[in-house]
């Protein structure tokens, strides 16, 4: 989760500041991630040190996953849970953009229908990760819209139990009063319970009353934040960003925010959770999941040394939610790079250039035109594969 410090450590509404203190992690990621690129430049994908950015529960109790089936873990390559996520279909799960910053889809997998993070591949089911939709304009700094959705490689078994979508908020569940002032939100998540502690094995739930402000001293809540909570002791802390927080519908549980940030020693008094507003983005999710999936490359290539570039012209509908590209495998050195020219080493949209050929770019709401996808060899690549995907 990002996290922010005592009132006292920052002057009110002064962002750069908050920048620099809340979420250290932003401030070495953020430059590269708000160019549109999919990962930052010369970082390797594990270098966020995710536990400093993940959220989660404070002063809960213990909940079952037969509670609240939507509930997911995102979890790195190595099987552990970074951050949270909301099921919606068997195909794509919503979590925080800042859990995805600096990362590539093909070191993650996902984890669902378990209490417990140690049962999860023996009783709940894990799949791969195949691609990040990246909601637009997502700033951080504020830490506002930070919203990513994520399209499984291979689809969740949904049942009616342990592993179920969650309907999301609309504009029409506002108007109705359910996100009001004062209507009461749960958050799940795995992790400390106490500030410095170690994550739980299972899964913890607390309840917060939606209030109207944030905390004092940043800036005002955007039409794309929700607020929870500030009650001592009862809260989201480190390890659970992404994760749902959900109330009442008309007919069940409906989702109401994903966690996102919050103080930075945890559920202090007056410092309320801040979640990203579901019912804001519905629609862009709703187009997404309603449009097809257009794999529009799939090339294994090899780039000698001294020969530099294998470029390929990628055209962009108008309209376009997301533009994706992955470069994987093989032997040798190769960066990917992703433009609406012919890209070079100085003009881009995306650059990915991390040791190896495990690269990532994700371009949200592209311009409607001709992309470029292209790999530059760095000492020669054989045999690795290049996947463009539209959305």
């Amino acid at each position: 989760m990002a996290s922010f410090p005592s009132k006292s450590a920052v002057s009110p509404r002064v962002s750069s500041r908050r920048f620099h203190d809340v979420w250290a992690l932003g401030a070495v990621l953020g430059a590269t991630w708000l160019g549109g690129c999919g990962g930052p430049e010369g970082l390797p994908v594990d270098a966020a040190g995710v536990g400093e950015t993940a959220q989660e529960i404070v002063g809960g109790t213990n909940a079952a996953i037969t509670d609240f089936p939507w509930q997911a873990s995102l979890r790195n390559a190595d099987g552990s849970h970074f951050c949270g996520g909301a099921i919606l279909g068997p195909w794509y799960v919503l979590t925080a953009q800042h859990c995805v910053v600096g990362k590539n889809p093909g070191t993650m997998s996902l984890g669902a229908g378990s209490t417990t993070r140690s049962t999860m591949a023996s009783t709940g089911q894990v799949v791969q990760v195949a691609d990040f939709l990246l909601y637009p304009g997502y700033n951080s700094s504020t830490i506002d819209k930070d919203v990513a959705l994520l399209r499984l490689a291979s689809p969740l078994t949904l049942n009616t139990a342990t592993v179920k979508g969650i309907t999301m908020a609309t504009a029409a569940d506002v108007a109705a009063g359910r996100t009001n002032v004062g209507v009461i939100a749960t958050a799940t998540g795995w992790g400390i319970t106490v500030q410095g502690g170690t994550p739980p094995d299972g899964l913890r739930k607390v309840e917060m009353a939606i209030v109207s402000e944030g905390p004092s001293g940043f800036e005002p809540l955007t039409e794309y934040q929700l607020a929870t909570g500030g009650v001592a002791n009862e809260g989201a802390c480190h390890g659970d960003s992404g994760g749902p927080v959900v109330v009442n519908g008309a007919s069940g549980r409906i989702l109401a925010g994903l966690s996102s940030w919050g103080s930075a020693s945890c559920a202090r008094a007056g410092f309320p959770s801040v979640s990203a507003r579901v019912s804001a983005i519905e629609p862009w999710v709703t187009n997404i999941r309603n449009r097809p999936v257009n794999h529009r490359l799939a090339e294994v290539l090899s780039v000698p040394a001294g020969t530099g570039w294998a470029h390929y012209a990628i055209t962009v509908a108008a309209g376009t939610p997301s533009l994706n590209a992955q470069l994987v495998g093989g032997t040798g050195e190769a960066d990917l790079y992703v433009h609406s020219a012919t890209p070079t080493t100085s003009t881009y949209t995306c650059r990915s250039n991390r040791s190896g050929n495990a690269e990532y770019c994700a371009i949200p709401s592209p311009a409607a035109g001709t992309w470029y996808a292209s790999v530059r060899s760095v000492s020669g690549v054989s045999n690795t594969a290049l996947r463009v995907t539209t959305y």
